[in-house]
């Protein structure tokens, strides 16, 4: 008999968890996982290529008011539309402002794992718990992934690992094999590269998209009779986009203590998180006019050094510009999901902006991404500030409140979003998920 593959160990494993050994840190954790990525995805659909995408969908009846036992877009308005298609637009959407959370090594499991399998849940009306333990199993097989694997530049996080974490999830909550699902999802993995961010090419944001799809796909297909490779990914993010390091990350079981949520980050500035201790260093720093500015040194880790380009004049570039988000913070540019936006001020500052690697910071990664700052300002003096982890990280973690308050930002309707609060941080208490995003309150538990 062949052994069984490093895959279907994670799956297993992961899928077996139970929701009354977890610690109550950890459920309320994913219950403000499953709301942040919720409200994340809100602000998205405000863009204005979301908002002309949608425009789209209602020409082809993709989307609609009418559309029953299906799946909320969470466009502000009142449309629905089949699971699949509400999960692309959703994880689409919830790419655009950069504040959906992720965990370190570099990965983002909650947009790829927590919207298809919202969607999924809420077509079929079953219990918050079970939507709650989806999300728990898919989110600890896409964290076991991203632990286990180092994937090589120029391969970017999303799209890969996602999926297949989405794919257990959306199969518990259809009570199918998430073994199969995870392995059909492993069998076609996007591949999705660095290019297109610096570049601001805004494609890029359907990788999610794409994965929170392909996530729901993958259990249709099992049902359908197709089976899928149970060492592919082993093949294609172990030896052509990455490699595998820590196998054990696969194979180990479950360790209720330390989940793979509960070391993850919230985002609370719209750019790259590789970007945001810096910005949180030269946030500690007093404010000064650019012409005061001469020089603006950042020391940091290797693996921020991607981000050590000049912005194109787009937002989606300078997202993912070092130079340009230092400067913008240096000069107290908005960071939120609807202030952000490429200035020409604020780039002709970042180019006094240089980035070097330190040894002393190298050394503590990647259990901390630290940035140290320095101004140099006209008159020669030195302004040196350091941080060892963005204020969301774990070790620095957002209070409830915090979280809570930056939902309601993202929801952007105050009313809805307290109601939708309530009913995404007490899924134990909600029996039928078809409700969780009613306008009443009254559906609440």
């Amino acid at each position: 008999m062949p052994s069984v593959s490093l895959l279907d160990q994670a799956v297993d494993t992961a899928s077996g968890i139970e929701i009354a050994k977890v610690p109550g840190k950890a459920l309320e954790r994913a219950g403000h996982i499953i709301a942040d990525t919720i409200g994340v995805s809100c602000a998205g659909h405000r863009q204005p290529e979301m908002i002309r995408l949608l425009d789209i969908e209602k020409r082809l009846e993709t989307v609609g008011e009418d559309f029953r036992h299906c799946s909320r877009v969470f466009s502000g308005l009142l449309i629905h539309a089949e699971p699949q298609t509400a999960a692309f637009l959703n994880a689409t959407a919830g790419s655009f402002v950069e504040l959906d959370e992720g965990m370190r090594p570099t990965g983002h499991p909650g947009m790829q794992v927590v919207i298809p399998a919202v969607a999924m849940a809420e077509s079929g009306a079953v219990s918050g718990e079970t939507l709650l333990r989806a999300v728990l199993a898919g989110y600890e097989v896409t964290a076991r992934l991203f632990t286990a694997y180092r994937l090589r530049y120029p391969t970017h996080p999303h799209g890969h690992f996602g999926a297949v974490g989405g794919a257990v999830a959306v199969a518990t909550i259809l009570g199918r094999d998430p073994v199969e699902a995870a392995r059909v999802a492993a069998t076609s993995p996007i591949l999705s590269v660095w290019d297109a961010c610096f570049e601001g090419a805004t494609a890029r944001n359907t990788w999610m998209g794409s994965a929170a799809r392909w996530a729901i796909r993958s259990s249709d297909l099992v049902e359908a009779g197709f089976t899928g490779s149970p060492t592919s990914l082993e093949s294609s993010f172990g030896k052509i986009a990455g490699e595998l390091v820590n196998p054990s990350a696969l194979t180990a079981p479950l360790d209720y203590a330390h989940l793979g949520l509960t070391r993850n980050y919230f985002k609370i500035h719209s750019a790259c998180a590789l970007s945001h201790a810096a910005i949180d260093a030269v946030m500690k720093l007093p404010a000064f006019d650019a012409d005061d500015i001469s020089q603006i040194h950042v020391e940091t880790v290797s693996n921020n050094l991607k981000l050590n380009r000049q912005s194109e004049p787009n937002a989606l570039s300078a997202r993912f510009s070092l130079p340009y988000v230092v400067a913008a913070a240096a000069l107290r540019r908005p960071l939120d999901a609807d202030g952000f936006r490429f200035e020409a001020k604020t780039a002709r500052l970042a180019e006094r902006v240089d980035v070097k690697v330190t040894d002393d910071l190298e050394a503590k990664w990647p259990d901390d991404s630290p940035a140290r700052i320095t101004f140099v300002t006209s008159d020669g003096k030195r302004h040196t500030t350091q941080v060892d982890n963005p204020h969301g990280h774990y070790h620095d973690p957002l209070s409830g409140e915090e979280v809570r308050q930056k939902f309601e930002s993202l929801v952007g309707h105050h009313g809805t979003a307290q109601a939708w609060w309530k009913r995404l941080t007490s899924l134990s208490r909600i029996t039928d998920c078809s409700q969780l995003f009613s306008e009443s309150v009254d559906h609440a538990s």
